[in-house]
């Protein structure tokens, strides 16, 4: 039996009582169902496989390499083979497009299930940005990274200028054509080294020389891992490497790294639609990843309150508090008992406001 429990009940309250989305999406509710009840299937199967797994076995690094173990793998596979990570894009870049809410909801199950694997997962967003944003050049290199299934990073934090971000000291050295060479260290990269996928693009905020200070001052570049040939084959390995991993409490399957930029050969950046417009344009990310991680903590506090449930309608201790001076009295399910009760009614309370405040 799967960790994972879903509340598909209370999504689709949510989708279709409350936000009544069939009546404005070109998805008929059934449709919708069916696609939120396959997701759930999946979620708690093929995807939650590996959860326990990933977390028990601490990734490595390796000369700047990391392998993520193999059950993590097999279900960001499946997920590509099952067709998730097109859901939510744009037709444009062979998406099957959805109202926000519904991906949301579809977002709220594969991160209940197994968020590690779900954050190696970003990758088409990134894209979408990316050809909404980018030169004709960078469209097609969107295009590549949903065909070819690439990662990718949202890269802001420095050592010395976490929250502080026009802090930021990672400079980027123009070499023509909207071309830069960035050096610097950022930190708590998220997804910043693995092989689930060939290719890792990242998205790097840095200042170009001469530039003022603060947040005006920063650019966004495309910085992809390995540099790729005008026909879309991969070339040599670009200068961004994983220089150590952050031991996180819980999530160790997900590898947060510290990147280094131009160490030991250039970090060749490419500047996001030709333009310096990098808070603007780097909020697009930040804002999808913000919701990213309330939806994993809504999502975690669901399936945990669901777990205790299941637990508390089986474990037999005590008697009913009626019948406490009665010795002989039956032992009863510790969730007849009010102070249980009353606790998860808390959790209930807090779970479903938050699913509530997510799809809002």
């Amino acid at each position: 039996m799967s960790h994972y429990l879903p509340n598909l009940r209370d999504l689709e309250f949510n989708l279709f009582e409350i936000h009544r989305v069939h009546e404005y999406s070109p998805i008929d509710r059934s449709t919708a169902e069916d696609l939120v009840r396959e997701a759930a299937r999946f979620a708690a199967g093929p995807w939650a496989q590996s959860f326990e797994a990933s977390d028990r076995a601490p990734l490595l690094l390796d000369d700047g390499e990391v392998s993520l173990p193999p059950a993590l793998l097999s279900s960001l596979r499946k997920g590509l083979e099952g067709g998730w990570d097109r859901v939510g894009l744009p037709s444009e870049l062979g998406g099957v497009p959805v109202p926000s809410v519904l991906f949301w909801c579809l977002q709220d199950l594969f991160l209940g299930a197994n968020p590690a694997a779900a954050f190696y997962s970003t990758g088409p967003y990134f894209a979408s940005i990316l050809y909404a944003e980018g030169t004709d050049e960078q469209k097609q290199l969107a295009r590549l990274m949903v065909e070819r299934a690439w990662g990718a990073t949202m890269v802001l934090t420095e050592p010395d200028a976490g929250s502080d971000v026009g802090a930021a000291t990672t400079k980027a050295i123009p070499v023509g054509d909207d071309t830069y060479h960035l050096e610097g260290v950022k930190r708590f990269i998220t997804s910043g080294e693995h092989d689930a996928s060939e290719n890792i693009i990242h998205f790097v905020l840095a200042r170009p020389v001469g530039a003022v200070a603060g947040t005006k001052g920063l650019s966004l570049f495309v910085v992809p891992k390995f540099l790729v040939k005008v026909d879309g084959t991969l070339g040599e390995r670009n200068g961004v490497k994983a220089t150590r991993l952050e031991h996180k409490l819980g999530l160790r399957g997900s590898a947060t790294c510290e990147l280094t930029f131009g160490q030991d050969r250039p970090a060749v950046g490419f500047l996001l639609g030709g333009v310096h417009d990098g808070i603007r344009q780097m909020f697009r990310v930040i804002e999808h990843a913000r919701m990213t991680i309330g939806a994993k903590s809504a999502a975690t506090l669901s399936t945990g309150y669901l777990n205790a449930l299941g637990y508390a309608r089986e474990r037999v201790q005590g008697p009913d508090l009626a019948l406490a001076t009665d010795k002989s009295s039956p032992r009863v399910p510790i969730l007849r008992h009010p102070d249980v009760r009353r606790m998860l009614m808390l959790q209930k309370c807090h779970s479903e406001g938050m699913r509530a405040l997510l799809t809002y």
